[in-house]
């Protein structure tokens, strides 16, 4: 049986009620329905994004939380909020000292260094707090596993408040401390969902209910922009109340927000009327997290804090400063890290384990690439100099790093994090002993059976460059935002000839102009396969995703490229317009068409017996005693047959790209 190339393949009758029901296009019908979307219900709610908020107060320390901050801000005592050195635990931390400020209370905020001090709340900033003559500490983004901290305030008299979305440990946070997370909602599995910034966000909510501030007013709009930014930021589920967050935060980050905000906006070159969900992610959220990975986090937490132009424009260019040693920094270490893997693990390996004296703030995304190029679990380790090691894991879908690391426990100082992402330290002499340990997690923890996996879709649908794009556009920006659990729409394009082809960004980029027919469409290709400049002959197909590009006021639709194949003139119209023009001839054999075609092409000679079905399965002929002639029918294009797609996936030959890895080169830009 054929696997279609594109989901949407077969989803006529759903797609055409669909269609109607919403008045919508085919095309967009076509792509939820491939996408499981059937009953009209659930199509409705996927447009509107109206997904209920959740009750601050489901979670059940959220009274006791309040109660102890509230308490603080009257007794006017300093109130210490520990944040995290990535884009979630700023944007929380700025959310909570807004509110607190907002009541009129004393705040300070302190965030980690990351090589110094580590992750969370620790003994170190424990200090801080008291130096200041805190009375309460409030975590955000972290603290669940800060026992021994937490422990600390306790025994010298600090009240604590914990706020978190991680991954808690054996170690249970002291009774009496209020613990808003997760593991204590009432309804667990829908609030795992929820970010470091939603949480702190639900806690920000409440406090200022509490103390009656208006519902409609401008801090509250900017605290929804900040735990979108936080959602964004740490790539959660956008589904549910998420969905509604990001939609209705985006429009916040699009219109209002902190000096620093815009001026960031300004500095990456985001334009704030078109701005969507993939600017924040790709283009702003990695220069705040340059500040963390660089230097210190605080500079990101300042800037969106930062009400003075001229102050946020300083800081702004410092953080651009940053950025680009980040990305100098990234591709040094993943080029060495690349040679170690290819030194001590080999080509195709089931786990990887690289260290190097790499800055700390880079391995994770190192460690992502790895786990992007591999396939496989990977762990990338900063030298610490001191005879440590400290580094970040990840790994891709269908893994889970927590649970790997869980198994390789023995030879760590500390580990924690998510299913896909982890942070984790050890000795240095016992890296070893730990490559092998993971190793075999990695190798026990894959599904039995030696069964192989079929293909799968490659697309949602396919596009022709002859379609007007406008529409379906405005129809994708309704379907908007995408991300995990609800990715955006890819579509095939081809097969095409690229007939312009410009570099740009310095050369790493490309600019083409594809061509189907008459029909002509630009296209842009971030991080493209240099090869691909110096040789644009011959057929092409893509994967690509719609995007608006506006330029000069005006925003027209765009396609970006995720992946290239290359593709022989076989599966050209032209070809298969060759052979129906042989076949009109007159009835014939299998035999007799081969001979009638002979020196169209190589291929079409190999490949007849696939164009033949497909035109049977489209209604183009008929095979009668052993004999295909032509039949009447109505026009259908190609991509529309099983056969035809079976014949493309042969032939289609990979030059680069891929969904994933522009996510993770893109975040590194």
């Amino acid at each position: 049986m054929s696997v279609p190339l594109w989901r949407a393949a077969g989803v006529g009758d759903v797609a055409r009620r669909l269609a109607s029901v919403f008045e919508m296009p085919m095309r967009v019908a076509r792509l939820l329905a491939a996408r499981g979307y059937e009953d009209p219900d659930e199509v409705r709610r996927l447009l509107t994004a109206d997904e209920p908020w959740s009750d601050p107060m489901d979670f059940t320390d959220m009274r006791a939380a309040c109660e102890r901050i509230l308490q603080a801000v009257r007794r006017r005592e300093i109130i210490a909020v520990m944040g995290d050195y990535d884009v979630d635990g700023v944007s929380a931390a700025v959310i909570v000292t807004k509110a607190i400020q907002a009541l009129g209370g004393r705040v300070t905020c302190h965030i980690p260094e990351r090589v110094s001090d580590g992750y969370g709340f620790s003994l170190r900033l424990l200090e801080d707090a008291k130096n200041e003559g805190a009375a309460l500490i409030v975590t955000v983004d972290n603290g669940i596993r800060a026992v021994e901290a937490i422990s600390a305030a306790l025994a010298d008299g600090l009240s604590v408040v914990v706020t978190d979305h991680h991954e808690p440990g054996d170690e249970i946070v002291p009774d009496g401390v209020p613990v808003l997370h997760f593991t204590r909602h009432r309804d667990p599995i829908s609030a795992k969902r929820g970010c470091g910034a939603f949480v702190a966000w639900k806690l920000a909510i409440q406090l200022l209910d509490a103390a009656g501030v208006p519902k409609a007013d401008a801090l509250r709009r900017w605290l929804t922009g900040l735990a979108a930014l936080g959602t964004l930021a740490d790539m959660m589920p956008l589904v549910g109340e998420n969905r509604r967050l990001v939609r209705e935060g985006i429009r916040v980050l699009a219109t209002e927000g902190s000096a620093g905000w815009r001026v960031l906006c300004d500095c990456a070159r985001v334009s704030r009327d078109t701005l969507g969900a993939s600017d924040v992610s790709w283009r702003l959220v990695p220069r705040l997290n340059a500040a963390g990975r660089m230097a210190h986090a605080d500079l990101a937490y300042r800037l969106l804090m930062e009400e003075d132009e001229e102050e946020a424009k300083r800081l702004a260019e410092e953080l651009e400063v940053l950025n680009a040693k980040r990305r100098q920094a990234v591709d040094a270490a993943f080029a060495e890290a690349v040679e170690a893997v290819e030194r001590e693990h080999g080509p195709n390996p089931a786990a990887i384990v690289v260290a190097g004296a790499w800055p700390l703030g880079v391995v994770g995304l190192v460690a992502g690439r790895l786990a992007q190029t591999y396939a496989c679990p990977a762990i990338a380790l900063a030298d610490m100099g001191d005879g440590t090691l400290r580094g970040s894991g990840r790994a891709p879908e269908g893994a889970s790093m927590l649970d790997l690391l869980s198994r390789c426990a023995e030879f760590l100082h500390h580990y924690g994090g998510h299913e896909a992402a982890v942070g984790c330290g050890l000795d240095a002499s016992q890296l070893p002993a730990f490559r092998a340990a993971l190793l075999e997690a990695a190798v026990a923890a894959r599904p039995t059976g030696t069964a192989v996996d079929p293909p799968m879709a490659i697309a949602d649908d396919y596009l022709m460059l002859s379609e007007s794009a406008d529409e379906l556009l405005l129809w994708l920006e309704r379907l908007a935002p995408f991300g995990p659990e609800h990715e955006p729409f890819r579509f095939f394009v081809g097969p095409v000839e690229i007939v312009r082809c410009a570099r740009m960004g310095g050369g790493e980029h490309l600019r083409l102009t594809l061509a189907e027919g008459d029909a002509h469409q630009e296209a842009v290709w971030f991080r493209a396969p240099d090869r691909i400049a110096r040789d644009t002959t011959g057929l092409w197909a893509f994967i690509v995703e719609l995007v608006p590009n506006a330029w000069r006021g005006t925003v027209r639709p765009q396609l970006r490229i995720e992946q290239g194949y290359r593709l022989p003139r076989a599966v050209s119209r032209e070809a298969f317009a060759a052979v129906f023009r042989s076949l009109r001839r007159g009835p014939c054999t299998l035999e007799t068409l081969r001979q009638r075609v002979s020196g169209i092409s190589a291929h079409l000679d190999r490949d007849l017996e696939s164009v033949m079905a497909t035109f049977v399965e489209l209604g183009f002929a008929a095979l009668e005693g052993g004999l295909y002639h032509v039949i009447a029918s109505e026009k259908r294009d190609l991509r529309d047959s099983l056969a035809y797609q079976a014949l493309v996936r042969r032939h289609l030959r990979p030059v680069g790209g891929g969904p994933s890895e522009r996510m993770e080169e893109e975040r590194t830009s």
